[in-house]
């Protein structure tokens, strides 16, 4: 029989780190790399428990059984605990040979948490924390062994809520060249959800892209920015398992959920090479997809960051400053497609809401573009995991 009690103390004991994503920049395959790691504890991907705990009918009655919690936890995630239904993360083909998928037995994973839960308040942080142990023991992992806590807490909006719970919770921050992460996160999901082929999913995407890492200044936790194009490299790794606490594994050249390979999300159409880092599924070819003139305000607007991280930039020159805000006026490449005649003829709402889009796109750039014009760093450099 587990002695549940001394396995909860051990969680409520580890070190937290948070996981946030800034477009499509690897959040989920770094946390892919940890996921047989034996000294960290995480779960299948990311979800944002704390949103769940808010809008849970259960918590919002003040009071309820636990049994009735989890039934509605399992309910609302069980793509996480049978991945043969996560078909957008192409989990249902996990293996070698693309035939197997994550099954945990529900009625264990309630047992589980029952048992890590009992004597305990039952609030939102021991729940997520019973969760993610419950999780790792049905997949037979030792709760004694485990190290830190991993939490995939993807967007920056949900931080607030998880540091009341964790508030000396370490983040990591997923970055990308801005111009590939644009061009990667608009011609995929254009491509599958047809409904985000439309100027409110470009605004939104691309004010994330480029926020960046810059919402970590409203935090004091300890934080690193890491690139995804530098993840295919050992001593990235090695610095990042010294920084949090944990040894390097060999299981960190290996992209799995429950311990089964891994070959990347419906989005990535590139075949992905080897079993863990695949530099040739980050090659979208931004340089040719996007016009001349939307790679040189992207120059501009990014220009320290892209100088901060090292990616190829072009230094600004003295008539910059005088067209680029000219030219952000005009459409970029990827939004001539929204101002169609037949959207104008036949959805004119979708053709207005395009058109105010558009207008909130040139004011977040002539933002970015005032940002950048002022004298001032992109970021602390103690940020950068790999300076």
């Amino acid at each position: 029989m587990k002695d549940y009690k001394k396995l909860m103390d051990v969680l409520l004991q580890l070190p937290a780190c948070s996981l946030i994503t800034t477009g499509r920049t690897g959040s989920d395959f770094l946390q892919s790399l940890f996921d047989s790691h034996e000294q960290v504890l995480t779960y299948n991907g990311d979800f944002l428990f704390h949103q769940f705990w808010k809008e849970s009918l259960c918590v919002s009655s003040g009071k309820f059984d636990l049994n009735d919690l989890i039934a509605e936890f399992i309910g609302k995630h069980i793509e996480t605990l049978k991945s043969k239904y996560d078909l957008f993360e192409r989990k249902h083909e996990l293996g070698e040979e693309g035939d197997q998928s994550i099954d945990i037995d529900l009625e264990l994973f309630r047992v589980h948490i029952v048992g890590l839960i009992s004597d305990r308040e039952v609030n939102s942080k021991n729940i997520l924390l019973a969760v993610n142990g419950a999780y790792a023991l049905c997949l037979g992992q030792d709760l004694l062994n485990k190290k830190l806590f991993l939490h995939h807490n993807h967007h920056s909006s949900s931080l607030k809520s998880y540091l009341v719970d964790f508030p000396d919770s370490k983040i990591i921050c997923m970055t990308r060249d801005p111009r590939a992460n644009f061009v990667s996160g608009i011609t995929h999901w254009a491509k599958h959800d047809k409904d985000s082929d439309r100027g409110a999913h470009l605004y939104f995407y691309i004010e994330r892209i480029l926020l960046d890492a810059q919402f970590l200044n409203e935090f004091k936790n300890d934080s690193r920015v890491i690139k995804i194009e530098e993840l295919g490299e050992k001593i990235v790794l090695e610095k990042l398992c010294d920084w949090l606490g944990v040894e390097y594994s060999e299981t960190l050249e290996e992209s799995t959920w429950g311990g089964m390979l891994w070959k990347g999300d419906k989005l990535s159409t590139r075949k992905k090479e080897g079993r863990g880092f695949s530099a040739n599924i980050l090659k979208n070819n931004w340089n040719e997809k996007l016009s001349f003139i939307d790679k040189y305000i992207f120059n501009f607007i990014t220009n320290k960051r892209l100088k901060y991280y090292g990616y190829q930039v072009r230094p600004i020159r003295k008539i910059d400053y005088f067209l680029v805000p000219i030219l952000i006026f005009l459409p970029l490449r990827f939004e001539l497609r929204y101002f169609k005649l037949s959207y104008l003829l036949n959805n004119r709402t979708l053709f207005l809401s395009n058109l105010y889009y558009f207008v909130k796109r040139i004011g977040l750039f002539l933002k970015y573009y005032i940002r950048e014009i002022k004298s001032h760093d992109y970021l602390s450099k103690k940020l950068r995991l790999n300076n």
